[in-house]
């Protein structure tokens, strides 16, 4: 920490002290003259109170079907998610069957007689 030095006093003679200067201030803001009210939004929007009544049934039955454009959508998505599905199981099943070449491939060589070596 840092501290102010004082200055060495004499008998005869006075301190000195250090003057501190005056700290910085913002600048002062604007006053406005108008005043902003405020109303209470649930006093503005409140709904009256109101019974209970059924509500009117629709003229549709519950189990309709309408062709809408998102029935187009879902239809086109659940196709590319099936077509995709199909190829990763072709992809698949074509990499197992390489892999059961390999395999049969192995086993054959394994079973093969070995010609004995002639040396010279």
């Amino acid at each position: 920490m840092a501290t102010a030095k004082k200055s060495a006093t004499t008998s005869g003679t006075r301190k000195t002290t250090t003057k501190k200067s005056a700290p910085k201030r913002a600048p002062a803001k604007a006053t406005s003259t108008a005043k902003a009210t405020r109303t209470s939004a649930t006093k503005a929007t409140a709904a009256p109170v109101r019974s209970f009544h059924p509500h009117r049934t629709s003229s549709e039955a519950f189990f309709t079907f309408r062709i809408t454009h998102q029935t187009l959508y879902w239809l086109i998505l659940a196709g590319i998610v099936l077509l995709l599905g199909i190829w990763v199981t072709s992809i698949s099943i074509k990499v197992q069957t390489i892999y059961d070449q390999i395999d049969a491939t192995e086993r054959a060589t394994e079973n093969m007689p070995v010609a004995p070596r002639v040396h010279n």
